[in-house]
């Protein structure tokens, strides 16, 4: 079930943390009981301070209603507090950032947000060590980049935390390589709770791709290099280069 929010805008470089709200507090709880009646999770697309604390401020002290995964879950989370991240994390709630952003997108953010501020969006290292359950989406095909839905471009995007023409997008908020991929495999598989998916493991589906390089192995500002030689879905071969 999806909400959407705006609650920062930028109008020719003037910022205003005022927005647009564009759901009510009275509609969050509404919607959160028709997730709990039907046991679904709660999806509300959030990227503003304000946007963000008022999903937390709303839900805090709450219980939550689904025992496997975030009974709600915000997209983007692009500038949360620390107040807010450290409320989410107590109350469970997922966030999940899309790389590509920063990386595809940099001269918006610059202009708006201006260089500081930009490094500080999307704190993927903050939110991990929180312990909020984090993961990645392309958010296909809301991008102009070329080609948003790339993985290896967001892995790039996610460990070097450098834009496409160079920028620094937040050195600081970097994560290594393994855990750009679980973020984009088992951590979106626990969060979305779309079964058998996200792992090789007994039960699960034998999904998986071979590629030319070894991911690990190489430099991550060569990651978008990486080409894919095969596809098993169900652990028969459906595509080969």
């Amino acid at each position: 079930m999806l909400c959407e929010m705006l609650m920062y805008a930028c109008f020719g470089g003037v910022c205003s943390l005022d927005g647009i709200s564009t759901t009510s507090e009275k509609e969050l709880l509404d919607a959160a009981e028709f997730a709990e009646r039907h046991q679904i999770q709660l999806v509300v697309h959030a990227m503003g301070e304000q946007a963000i604390d008022q999903i937390i401020n709303t839900f805090y002290g709450q219980k939550g209603w689904i025992a496997d995964a975030p009974s709600i879950r915000i997209e983007h989370a692009a500038m949360p507090t620390k107040l807010a991240i450290q409320r989410a994390a107590e109350m469970g709630v997922g966030f999940v950032p899309q790389p590509i952003f920063l990386f595809a997108e940099i001269e918006s953010y610059l202009n708006n947000l201006g260089a500081e501020r930009t490094k500080t969006t999307y704190p993927v290292k903050t939110m991990l060590e929180a312990g909020i359950k984090v993961a990645f989406s392309s958010d296909a095909p809301a991008t102009a980049w070329a080609d948003p839905v790339n993985p290896f471009v967001g892995l790039k995007a996610a460990v070097t935390r450098t834009a496409y023409n160079g920028t620094d997008t937040g050195q600081d908020q970097r994560v290594d390589v393994a855990t750009a991929i679980e973020l984009y495999t088992r951590a979106a598989q626990e969060i979305t709770r779309i079964p058998e998916v996200g792992q090789l493991k007994p039960g699960y589906h034998a999904d998986f791709i071979v590629l030319d390089q070894d991911i690990l192995a190489i430099t991550p500002e060569t990651i978008d290099q990486i080409t894919v030689e095969e596809t098993y879905m169900g652990g028969q071969l459906v595509y080969k280069k």
